[in-house]
């Protein structure tokens, strides 16, 4: 024990351990494996600069976001809302996703679809969603991850040497049951931060180099003068139940009442006369 209490405190101190002795061998080899796949996502590397659609050179730890609102006709919305799902599932393929779509055929046609799509392709999106209506807004949004991923990057790179250690220690302390109970239960811990530093390095990444797009589809409110006077007649028999069933509520609501302030009204007038004479 008391050797591996020395190991453990040169383990905290940060020293490198020179000599390896034997033991534990598929213990080391599960490990080493571990080690390997984590360094699939601990190589990702950010690029220098990403360009595409009207944006120029962009900077490695930005994220965009794109909203646009357009007015259509009603009859557009649906057309429109397929052709923007078949440009992102057939034409762009790999290079965009659709994250949520959402279609309403009331009345006032509404649609909205959200993308997460190559910086090249967001014009040629909103270019196909705006050229049957109007613009009624545009925006882009962006979001400095520099932080997040350099910290991020900084604690996967020392999880990985913290985890790099404790298999040196694995090693040397093959002959000791209890430190090898401990030191397992440890490289788990450790292994499980590693994998969750890992996902979210890998999101981060997917962040600034693919943007997302937010798609409003609206119908216009007024097509033509005739429009709203011929919906109304429209619907005239419907509003006129309504109106005539609504009328009856109000009725038997105010019948009681009207009862008693008649009651209390003859009683006040008998009082009256009473005091009176």
């Amino acid at each position: 024990m008391r050797l591996f209490n020395y190991l453990l405190a040169l383990l905290i101190l940060g020293s490198n351990y020179g000599c390896s002795e034997s033991g534990s061998e598929s213990s080391v080899t599960s490990y080493n494996n571990a080690r390997a796949s984590s360094k699939v996502v601990a190589d990702i590397r950010f690029p220098e600069t990403i360009s595409g659609g009207n944006q120029g050179g962009r900077s490695q730890y930005i994220a965009y976001e794109h909203f646009l609102t357009t007015e259509l006709p009603a009859e557009e919305v649906e057309p429109v809302f397929h052709k923007l799902q078949l440009l992102c599932q057939q034409e762009m393929e790999k290079e965009c996703t659709i994250l949520h779509s959402s279609l309403s055929n009331d009345e006032k046609p509404y649609g909205r679809i959200h993308f997460r799509t190559h910086p090249s392709r967001v014009d040629k999106i909103i270019d196909l969603a705006s050229e049957q209506g109007g613009v009624i807004q545009r925006e882009t949004k962006a979001e400095d991850l520099q932080d997040v991923i350099i910290d991020n990057q900084k604690r996967l790179e020392m999880l990985l040497q913290y985890q790099s250690r404790l298999v040196e220690l694995e090693q040397k302390s093959a002959s000791d049951i209890d430190t090898l109970i401990k030191v397992a239960e440890k490289l788990a811990s450790v292994q499980s931060d590693i994998e969750y530093s890992q996902g979210k390095k890998a999101k981060l990444f997917k962040r600034t180099q693919m943007d997302v797009v937010q798609i409003k589809l609206h119908s216009k409110s007024y097509t033509s003068f005739w429009a709203p006077i011929s919906d109304s007649l429209s619907h005239f028999g419907e509003n006129l139940s309504d109106g005539l069933s609504e009328a009856i509520t109000a009725i038997a609501y105010l019948l009681p009442w009207t009862l008693i302030a008649l009651f209390l009204f003859y009683m006040i007038r008998i009082i009256w006369r009473k005091t009176r004479d």
